[in-house]
């Protein structure tokens, strides 16, 4: 499993999944993120950890960003333990590609090896946490029953960027990497205007397993990057407001937000959005 502790001169941003909460931030002296995640009124009503987990590990000379946006399968057992591993897994192992110019299918298959042994380990440390004393005979069966029948499952959306700025006149261009299973949702922002949709908005199957692995199909992207302007990255708790992202500012996002909450049915949400653009260094954590 792997440690929390960065790469050196490497940072971490991460949700807490105990906690409500947006911040928007300057990550080096070009990347701005903005980070939001709160859990469903549900949730919040019953003290619950959210099921999403983000996780964003960058250098502080701007060069590379890790991420990864994970959404717990509710209907598996302890939904929050599989996002929670699997994105501080995935982001480990894009931090350790010593390039990006390995052949797509290669990669996939490695990950695809990569994520069947971390889910025989992962299944060993789920099945020792214990589940409350207090909880009625009938409950405790039903979760035992799910934790070995389905284990705990997440779908994701990972990748790495590896940007400098703008094609120079030699032709050097960025690389970007993503992988995902499942319906978390992403919008790679070429221009202001020009976006790619990544994800799988209708795969209501794929995800990853502590018990079984990767269930269903695991896809690979790459691509060069002569430009770049964004990423934003969402769990479906936030699809009715993923066109709406790009032209929001933190307080409209939040209300927003906070309105879809009030919805029947309202799911956790957790979104990343990365901005490359020139920062003063000095203005520092932006509230």
């Amino acid at each position: 499993m792997p440690q929390d502790q960065p790469f050196s001169g490497s940072s971490i941003l991460e949700t807490d999944q105990g906690e409500d909460h947006f911040t928007r931030m300057p990550l080096t002296s070009s990347v701005v993120a903005r980070l939001l995640s709160f859990r469903s009124r549900e949730a919040q009503e019953q003290a619950l950890p959210s099921q999403d987990y983000a996780r964003i590990v960058y250098y502080k000379d701007g060069g590379s960003v890790s991420f990864c946006v994970c959404d717990g399968v509710s209907s598996s057992y302890k939904g929050d333990f599989a996002a929670y591993c699997l994105a501080r897994y995935l982001v480990k192992w894009l931090q350790g590609l010593s390039s990006l110019e390995q052949a797509p299918q290669e990669l996939k298959e490695e990950l695809r090896s990569q994520l069947t042994r971390l889910a025989g380990e992962a299944q060993k440390q789920l099945v020792r946490l214990t589940i409350p004393h207090d909880t009625p005979t009938l409950v405790r069966e039903v979760l035992e029953e799910l934790c070995e029948t389905y284990g705990s499952e997440a779908v994701f959306l990972c990748g790495r960027i590896d940007y400098e700025g703008p094609s120079s006149e030699q032709g050097q261009m960025g690389q970007a990497l993503f992988c995902w299973m499942g319906n978390v949702t992403a919008r790679l922002f070429v221009t202001s205007e020009q976006y790619i949709v990544l994800g799988e908005t209708n795969d209501r199957h794929g995800r990853w397993s502590t018990l079984n692995g990767c269930r269903g199909e695991l896809l690979t992207w790459k691509l060069a990057l002569p430009n770049l302007e964004r990423l934003i990255v969402y769990t479906d708790g936030l699809d009715q407001l993923g066109k709406q992202i790009p032209a929001l500012d933190d307080e409209q996002w939040k209300e927003q937000a906070q309105q879809l909450l009030t919805l029947p049915g309202s799911d956790d949400m957790t979104a990343i959005d990365l901005q490359w653009q020139s920062i003063r260094p000095e203005e520092g954590l932006l509230s």
